[in-house]
């Protein structure tokens, strides 16, 4: 062969090289835009209504199904701490652990001890629910939170903004069934971590009727040591200052969770839709997930130390029936929801030393001479409230479109606490110093019912004009009827406080405005002011507990705190990565806040402040960074102050104070990689960052007692490969082994106190490093 043929075949070669790159390269080229574009769209139900994120002019952060498996977020403590200017705390809630978490939006917190009404909504699709119920994220297709006030759609109680969970409907498409199952181990845990899910979808007549089922078990193991003294007789009985001989108990704040959901989607035609759900969750707590955290430092100590062997534990019970209609006409929509929710939680609480300590107290009971023994205290929450809405939404009509609504709630709470006793009562109480004999062996028990009954007439209208402006104006016009009663009997009372039952009822009007200019298809500019408002409510008069120098009907009559937030923000779309960014900064007057305030004999109370106000921002990012490499990046900050803190002067509060449990900075980052490795095996990487700020605590128990609750830093991680239908990965969560403080619960009985007379706070904590081997198969 000549050189001239040899030259032009070596041409050749480059030619086919040099296309098949760029043939290569334009295949991955499209791969990587078809990829970004799946994230170029998410749908949101923050305005009632499935809109793109990037076009409704509000601060969203959203998790959609597949940003919930890729970093493994299975509960409330994995999302919340992935959400800027999003935070939690367990120490300004109802007593117990099961239902003392709050949750804080830009700044607002704090919830009515009867557990009806927090400064955070939370949704269970159309029904507001407490916000320490930790729904397991199974079969969500959505998780939304919504920042700023959402009076005027979500009623009372979404006073800082909202949180809501979507779960998934049934489908036509066919029939489908996925199954998973994990086990693992935790730092120091005293039982092997596992669980198990199925997800079963089927068609039961095609188009007209499909039902879709979830089961789900999952047990976290307990990493927390109770001890107590050897000898049952000892001085370590009695004194928890004396270090004496001790058996330690592990796997203490094991939690169980089982649970599951059934749903059918029947179409009686091609407008009309009935869903029926129920879903339902049982968690069982072997010992509380709460520890003791010494001062000054008021960090974790994963030892606690009892006066005896008795076993803390709690339980949290739910179920939520619910039924809706949806009819579509023309240019127009239609929804009616219904629903029940019932919840019954219990915690019992070993108070034995802070039980102790009162009763031998000289300022209080001045007691001796009863013999040692445990002193188990109760708590048992219960909550009946059935919920309806009907709402009208309409399309555009000369740029002119909406949604109109009514609401209607009644809730039925009660909070009691059954006889605590103590034997030998009667013998040692004959010659007191302040109470006389007494004639049974009954410390303490009551009784704390109560109600509430909300109406609404809400709705909002969004009118667009000269092409790329948006107006929103909407309203809630609201009318409130809350009933609360306290009965208590036993030594401890200094006798019986009989039925007084309170009332308290409110109306008013929640208006909002906002503007919108949408400079390109892919940028936009918005402003509002919205007003919001959480229920205020009745309160039962403690005559035998040392009050703050406040009228009477200042306790009974919780008023209603009110806020004005004022908010200006952009959201900026990336189409060619599928990324979308939004940052927002806003100003908050916050008016009558309501705290809670600990009071010395052991009792709460809610009470109304005067004024705060709360500055602050946040910015986020979602998107492809590369072929196969996404990211996340958030971070937010806000600076609340107590401005005028009126009543609550008496509970520590001061003028230019920080506002309790809120910290300044939150941050998170996060990225997911997948690349087939071979054939058919694609493997996948994820890792996310979350950096939470210090923030001030009041202490429960404290006297006004202040204390600095430090930050802390989450790092999780997760491994694995998929092939066919199945999956296998490795999920590490807690790589620091962080022990961060949650925040002080409230003492079901009394706190304990140290050798100089300073309470112990009891924190909540999160789980340390954990190991999960994962499997998962969809059929």
């Amino acid at each position: 062969m000549d050189h001239t043929k040899k030259t032009h075949r070596k041409a050749g070669y480059i030619l086919l090289l040099l296309a098949g790159t760029a043939l290569g390269d334009m295949a991955a080229s499209r791969a990587f835009a078809a990829e970004a574009a799946q994230l170029d769209t998410v749908i949101v139900t923050a305005r009632k209504r499935d809109e793109n994120i990037a076009k409704v002019p509000e601060s969203i952060t959203a998790f959609t199904s597949v940003a919930l498996e890729t970093y493994n977020i299975t509960s409330f403590n994995d999302y919340a701490t992935k959400t800027p200017n999003v935070s939690f705390t367990y120490g300004a809630g109802p007593t117990g652990i099961s239902q003392a978490r709050t949750v804080a939006v830009r700044g607002i917190t704090g919830q009515n001890l009867v557990g009806t009404g927090g400064a955070t909504g939370f949704y269970l699709d159309d029904t507001p629910v407490p916000g320490s119920v930790d729904p397991r994220v199974v079969d969500i297709d959505n998780v939304e939170v919504l920042k700023g006030p959402q009076g005027t759609l979500f009623g009372e109680s979404s006073l800082g903004g909202n949180v809501r969970l979507i779960s998934k409907s049934p489908s036509f498409a066919g029939a489908t069934e996925d199954f998973s199952a994990d086990v693992g181990v935790t730092s120091h845990g005293g039982s092997a971590d596992g669980g198990a899910s199925f997800i079963g979808n089927t068609v039961l007549s095609p188009d007209k009727l499909a039902v879709r089922g979830v089961l789900f078990f999952d047990h976290e193991a307990g990493y927390l040591d109770r001890t107590y003294p050897n000898d049952p007789n000892g001085p370590g009985v009695t004194n928890p200052s004396l270090s004496v001989p001790r058996t330690a108990v592990g796997d203490q704040g094991a939690v169980t969770t089982y649970g599951g959901s059934l749903s059918a989607l029947l179409r009686l035609n091609e407008q009309t839709e009935i869903k029926f759900r129920v879903l339902a969750q049982d968690s069982m707590d072997n010992g509380f997930p709460a520890t003791f955290a010494p001062l000054p430092g008021f960090t974790p100590d994963y030892t606690i130390d009892k006066a005896v062997d008795a076993q803390s534990k709690a339980s949290d019970v739910w179920a939520l029936p619910s039924v809706e209609l949806k009819y579509k006409g023309t240019g127009w929509s239609l929804v009616s929801s219904a629903s029940y929710f019932y919840r019954a939680t219990r915690d019992r609480e070993d108070s034995t030393y802070g039980t102790q300590q009162i009763l031998a107290n000289p300022l209080y009971y001045g007691l001796t001479g009863v013999p040692n023994q445990p002193y188990l205290w109760v708590g048992e929450h219960s909550q009946n409230q059935f919920t309806s809405e009907t709402r009208l939404s309409f399309d555009p009509i000369n740029g002119l479109s909406g949604t109109l609504g009514v609401f209607y709630s009644n809730a039925v709470v009660r909070f009691s606490i059954p006889a605590t006793t103590a034997n030998g009562l009667t013998a040692a109480s004959q010659n007191p110093n302040n109470v006389g004999p007494w004639p049974d062996t009954i410390l303490w028990e009551q009784e704390n019912p109560g109600s509430e009954q909300d109406v609404s007439l809400f709705g909002e209208l969004y009118y667009k004009f000269w092409d790329k402006f948006n107006l929103t104006l909407g309203g809630r016009e609201y009318w409130l009827h809350q009933r609360a009663d306290y009965t208590a009997y036993g030594f401890m009372n200094f006798g019986a406080t009989t039925s007084d039952p309170q009332h308290n009822s409110e109306s008013g009007f929640d208006p909002k405005v906002g503007l919108s200019y949408q400079a390109t298809d892919n940028a936009m500019v918005y402003a509002s002011a919205s007003e919001g408002f959480r229920a205020g409510g009745a309160q039962a008069y403690l005559d035998f507990c040392a009050l703050p120098n406040l009228p009477v009907n200042a306790i009974t009559q919780l008023k209603s705190d009110t806020l004005w937030s004022y908010e200006a923000g952009t959201k900026i779309q990336a189409p060619q990565i599928g990324g979308l960014l939004t940052a927002s900064v806003f100003h908050i007057d916050w008016n009558n806040i309501q705290q809670q305030v600990a009071l010395p004999c052991g009792a709460y109370i809610q009470v109304n402040g005067k004024s705060a106000e709360i500055n602050g921002g946040e910015a986020e990012f979602s998107g492809h960074l590369a072929p196969g490499l996404t990211g996340r990046l958030g971070i937010g900050y806000e600076e609340g102050t107590i401005n005028n803190p009126g009543s609550l002067a008496y509970a520590g509060y001061t003028a230019n104070m920080p506002i309790p449990s809120i910290p300044k900075l939150t941050a998170t980052a996060a990225t997911s990689y997948k690349h087939t490795l071979w054939g058919k095996y694609d493997g996948f990487a994820s890792a996310d960052v979350s950096f939470t700020g210090h923030s001030s605590s009041v202490l429960n128990g404290g006297s006004g007692a202040v204390y600095d609750r430090p930050s802390y830093t989450l790092l999780n991680a997760r491994i694995g490969v998929r092939w066919d239908r199945s999956e296998l990965s490795l999920n590490l969560h807690n790589l620091g082994n962080v022990k961060a403080n949650l925040g002080d619960i409230g003492y079901v009985g009394y706190a304990q106190f140290n050798a100089a007379g300073s309470v112990i706070p009891q924190v909540a904590t999160l789980q340390p490093l954990t190991a999960t081997i994962q499997y998962k198969l969809s059929l």
